[in-house]
């Protein structure tokens, strides 16, 4: 597993004859904040969705502390905690700050460690 809490390789995700994601790749190291920008239809949340085990995927491969997503997705569940946007209790709170909330109310012991993974659209 080394220092990679998410490891993403040649990702290939289609919808019909709609090619969403083409051979993305990444790394994220653990303590590393990861932002995931690009804009509407990008495939962001195909991404997240496919990293959740809520989607297979069509090609390529993706771990989460070195679980694989489609062989093991009782192990990547158990190991991470999702939360939309639109999913905070209080509007002032920040994206780490909603992030931290979810994984206290999910007993989590040491919230402030967790990997973050920010999405935004630009455009």
């Amino acid at each position: 597993m080394g220092d990679f809490v998410i490891q993403v390789n040649d990702l290939q995700k289609s919808f019909k004859d709609n090619h969403v994601l083409k051979g993305v790749s990444f790394k994220i190291q653990r303590g590393e904040i990861f932002a995931l920008l690009g804009s509407n239809g990008a495939g962001k949340t195909t991404i997240v969705n496919i990293l959740s085990t809520l989607m297979k995927l069509d090609g390529g491969s993706a771990t989460i502390y070195g679980y694989d997503v489609i062989y093991q997705q009782n192990k990547v569940k158990q190991s991470i905690s999702l939360t939309g946007q639109y999913a905070a209790v209080d509007g002032i709170l920040t994206g780490r700050e909603n992030m931290i909330l979810i994984a206290k109310l999910r007993g989590v012991k040491t919230p402030a460690r967790l990997p973050i993974i920010y999405l935004n659209a630009l455009g």
